[in-house]
């Protein structure tokens, strides 16, 4: 009897009237939800507020957007994401629109074990529908004091006026649809078919970058400690100068040693010759002495031929490509080991990393536009000449079709090194393979066909 008073208590529906009109002209959804949680209070007094919003569409799912008395919420607060799955939990146990008062013998027990750390004793919930019954949200209560009827009945009223006023603003961020005539639906069909098979001429896109072309490598002719490199990485050198030295210690030593056990060798063997006419024991060590003075001899050709390999030269004229000397100078390197090049002056050709996601039908021949990152306004004409039939790893752990491409003109100024992308063009397709291609693999390597 008491609640039914309250229903039509003047103040009570005046201040209904007051918050109902004034969440319908607030400016902007932002300002609504701020609405929603603070100003509810002019009728319900409650302790705590926390708006929720579907994740999409009516979908079943929450996450809080708004609570009481902050201006930012942050969701990472362990109450607010006990309150998310609470509220899942609700929305799927309550089937009717009434709202309810949460009680924790109605939680399951993964809900139960925080509701004392959570929630104050007497919280209340509902959801919030627009009039076609679509679910857009739901309202979190909580207060010290039981709730009674009248308050909850506000609570409906509330819930229901805050929704329509929601659904406002999410049907003005809503595209509107345009309206065609079966006639023009049929024409705009036929028209994009046509589109859709026009030929365009198929490319695709990878980094590129200038690189020499058949440059001469200098390897490791032996092994040893790299001493010093008297060259500037990028210098024009000359056939003839010095690359880089070998730590020499040891192989003078070991030429020094060759050159004494030969000098021995040849003396025992002069000596043996010379007491080879008056004994015959004599005689007959000069076959072996012969044949240790030979193996001496070779060995300090050996070393002889180590020791000249100590100075590396050039063999022709060029340009050093080193990227820097100091990660050569006193590191041990074996023989044949790549260790830098020298590139002809004018020689230059183009590189291109293609991700194998980006690989189309390619040939030799095919023509190549080159965008420079240093001159990305204007392209270089070049042509491929090179096409790696397996896929290489690239740095990133990207795989990559290595691809090589001969320039057709010759820029000014075009250094190795630079880098940017080039586009390169194979065979026409029809529109739609051109735009289609990618997402068409993407669900052949999704359903495994």
């Amino acid at each position: 009897m008491t609640d039914q008073k309250n229903h039509g208590n003047p103040e009570i529906l005046s201040a209904l009237l007051q918050l109902e009109a004034a969440a319908r002209n607030t400016e902007d959804l932002l300002s609504l939800h701020y609405f929603i949680v603070n100003e509810t209070r002019r009728i319900l007094h409650y302790r705590h507020a926390v708006l929720l919003e579907t994740n999409a569409h009516g979908k079943t799912g929450f996450h809080a957007i708004r609570a009481s008395g902050t201006s930012l919420l942050d969701r990472s607060i362990p109450k607010i994401q006990w309150i998310e799955r609470l509220t899942n939990h609700l929305v799927s146990s309550t089937p009717d629109n009434q709202p309810v008062t949460v009680t924790s013998e109605q939680l399951p027990e993964t809900l139960q074990k925080d509701w004392n750390s959570f929630s104050l004793p007497f919280p209340a919930w509902t959801a919030m529908r627009l009039p076609d019954n679509t679910l857009i949200g739901s309202l979190w209560l909580e207060k010290e004091t039981p709730w009674s009827d009248t308050e909850l009945f506000l609570i409906k009223r509330l819930a229901d006026s805050y929704a329509h006023a929601w659904g406002y603003f999410i049907r003005q961020r809503r595209i509107p649809s345009w309206t065609l005539s079966t006639e023009k639906k049929w024409a705009a069909a036929a028209l994009l078919a046509v589109l859709f098979l026009l030929p365009v001429r198929h490319s695709t896109l990878g980094p590129v970058r200038v690189v020499a072309r058949d440059p001469l490598v200098v390897s490791a002719p032996i092994e040893g400690v790299v001493a010093s490199i008297p060259v500037e990485p990028g210098q024009m050198i000359t056939q003839g100068t010095t690359l880089f030295s070998y730590e020499d210690t040891n192989y003078r030593n070991e030429y020094s040693v060759a050159e004494q056990s030969l000098a021995v060798a040849e003396a025992e063997l002069r000596k043996a010759t010379q007491g080879a006419f008056q004994d015959q024991k004599s005689q007959a060590e000069v076959a072996l002495l012969q044949a240790k003075a030979d193996l001496a001899t070779i060995k300090k050709n050996y070393a002889g031929e180590m020791l000249d390999h100590v100075n590396v030269i050039a063999e022709k004229d060029g340009f050093l490509l080193l990227n820097d000397k100091s990660e050569l100078i006193g590191r041990p390197v074996k023989t044949g080991e790549r260790l830098m090049e020298i590139a002809e002056a004018g020689k230059l050709m183009l590189r291109i990393d293609l991700p194998v996601e980006n690989n189309i039908d390619l040939s030799p021949g095919a023509s190549v536009k080159a965008y420079l990152n240093v001159d990305p306004s204007h392209s270089i004409d070049a042509e491929v000449t090179y096409i790696g039939f397996r896929a290489e790893t690239a740095p990133g752990d990207t795989l990559v079709y290595k691809i090589e491409a001969k320039l057709t003109e010759k820029p000014d100024n075009l250094k190795i090194g630079w880098q940017g992308t080039a586009k390169i063009y194979g065979d026409s397709v029809s529109l739609f393979f051109y735009l289609f291609r990618r997402p068409l693999v993407a669900v052949r390597q999704y359903l495994g066909i």
